[in-house]
């Protein structure tokens, strides 16, 4: 392993930056594990005459074609010599102002302990579910810290205006896969190490049933992705495979872990004991005897405390998570009011005669047809409903046959077995959706469960699953809008609902 990643080690020293002072902080802002890129654009349910589910693996494609900084960092205050936004790179903490009329915001903000997008700031704090009417610019404007790619996009391309820039954190260079010398970014010597583990563990693709075939899907992949196969290895093995694609979309995480995490130590002396109870830095949750010699001790590090981790380099991990949101964005602003959900490597939409589609590929942060690789060619989605993030349901029309459907349904924290398959089910979630049916309790039988003092038992419970979206504005049964999402707004307050409901009519 250590032969396909030695510059990772080189990096970490001079690079580990800490950049809480310009709003960063690695529990909240460079995480993406509260859905902050898992959104039910149209909410609800919708009958499609033709619908696409499709993927893509946005880390490991950026890790390996993005542009990532190195070298120290210059930190830029508020002065005549600040740079423009050309030439940013690395995080602004900024003020900004977005338009009223975007149907797929660029820069999210986190409230409420969730990453939202909204167009107003003072609609996500609340939550509203009514048509904005903020219309003094300081209850709209985003203060936030974000990356140079994502706040460059929004201010150059999407109509945000920038109001004041607080503090840059610039790095003077970058570091690039470039596949015509071979020079390796970053991180890209590793990523293409384990990315060709998991290609050969995937075996040979079903057209490369020929030699000839084969060395030219060898050569593709190596043109297109930088990533060099050796044919001797080719063969399926799925625990290779699950393991390879977890070492890559995995290790990026180590940069922005956690810090603030209950600790466990072993006590034996009563100093030690003294040592961890007077200590201003930690908080004591439990003390265990384990012996007449012997005290569990387990404490959390208090946040003002908090110390980075040898690995750590948020600038990396907030870059990662920003390129993978860039990418969505690629997508989502092809398909715009048509997309009916999102996630971090995902987009459903609905597909109409004349409208772009999605372009498909087979490289590396290609989109490829989820419902023709799980249903069988010429399939498509013909019913979607969606009930929140990670909450959805859809019927496939299998091989085109609208009287042979199948029907998937997903829910977090829910396996869908035996004892809960009559319960959690595509009528139950549109019925939630469409007539606001409440919330229903699903039993799980036999739950492993962790208890305080290190106990582990089995024991029944239940869930409580319920739909429910507080990251857009519901407008009607097939339609949400970014909250703050109000193009109408230079006409009267009387005028703007009735406009609103005359462009639902329209479209």
């Amino acid at each position: 392993m250590s032969r396909c990643h030695a510059g990772v080690a080189d990096f970490f020293e001079p690079c580990t930056v800490a950049v809480s002072e310009c709003g960063f902080s690695s529990d909240e802002d460079c995480h993406d594990e509260d859905n902050g890129n898992t959104d039910n654009t149209e909410d609800t349910q919708f009958d499609c005459t033709a619908g696409n589910a499709t993927d893509f693996d946005p880390y490991p494609y950026h890790l390996i074609k993005s542009e990532l900084a190195k070298f120290y960092l210059r930190l830029e205050v508020v002065s005549p010599d600040m740079p423009p936004a050309e030439q940013w790179n690395g995080v602004i903490k900024a003020t900004v102002l977005p338009p009223q009329d975007l149907s797929v915001p660029v820069l999210p903000y986190k409230c409420g302990g969730k990453l939202m997008f909204p167009l107003c700031r003072t609609c996500a704090e609340e939550e509203s579910p009514h048509l904005c009417n903020h219309f003094d610019p300081k209850q709209r404007i985003l203060t936030g810290t974000w990356c140079a790619p994502e706040i460059r996009y929004a201010i150059l391309k999407k109509s945000y205006t920038l109001l004041t820039t607080h503090e840059i954190y610039q790095y003077p260079g970058t570091m690039r896969y470039d596949p015509d010398s071979g020079t390796d970014g970053l991180l890209s010597a590793y990523v293409r190490c384990f990315m060709a583990l998991k290609i050969q563990a995937s075996g040979w693709p079903e057209d490369c049933d020929t030699d000839e075939k084969r060395e030219a899907y060898i050569a593709d992949v190596l043109k297109h992705d930088g990533i060099r196969i050796d044919p001797d290895k080719v063969e399926k093995n799925s625990a290779l495979r699950v393991l390879s694609k977890l070492m890559n979309n995995a290790f990026w995480g180590k940069f922005g872990e956690r810090t603030l995490r209950p600790k466990t130590t072993f006590v034996y002396d009563y100093a030690e004991l003294m040592r961890l109870v007077t200590d201003p830095a930690v908080e004591v949750q439990s003390l265990l005897p384990l012996g007449e010699n012997c005290l569990q001790v387990a404490y959390t590090p208090i946040k003002d405390s908090e110390s980075s981790l040898p690995t750590s380099s948020l600038l990396h991990a907030a870059f990662t998570t920003c390129h993978g949101r860039m990418k969505l964005y690629e997508y989502l602003d092809i398909v715009q009011t048509r997309a009916l959900y999102c996630d971090t490597d995902s987009v459903s939409y609905i597909s109409r005669p004349g409208e772009p589609e999605l372009p498909l590929g087979t490289h590396l942060g290609d989109l490829s047809d989820q419902i023709a690789e799980d249903y069988g060619p010429n399939s498509f989605i013909t019913e979607f409903v969606a009930g929140g993030p990670k909450n959805y349901s859809f019927r496939v029309a299998v091989g085109g046959d609208t009287k042979n459907s199948r029907v998937s349904i997903k829910v977090r924290g829910i396996s869908i077995t035996k004892s809960c398959h009559e319960l959690v089910t595509f009528d139950n979630l549109k019925a939630m959706v469409l007539k606001g049916v409440e919330k229903k309790l699903i039993p799980v039988p036999h739950q492993i469960v962790r208890l305080p003092k290190w106990r582990i038992v089995t024991r029944n419970t239940s869930k409580t699953w319920r739909a429910k979206n507080t990251k857009r504005r519901r407008v009607d049964n097939e339609t949400t809008v970014p909250h703050g999402f109000n193009p109408w707004g230079g006409e009267a307050i009387e005028d703007q609902e009735v406009l609103e409901a005359l462009d639902l009519l329209q479209t």
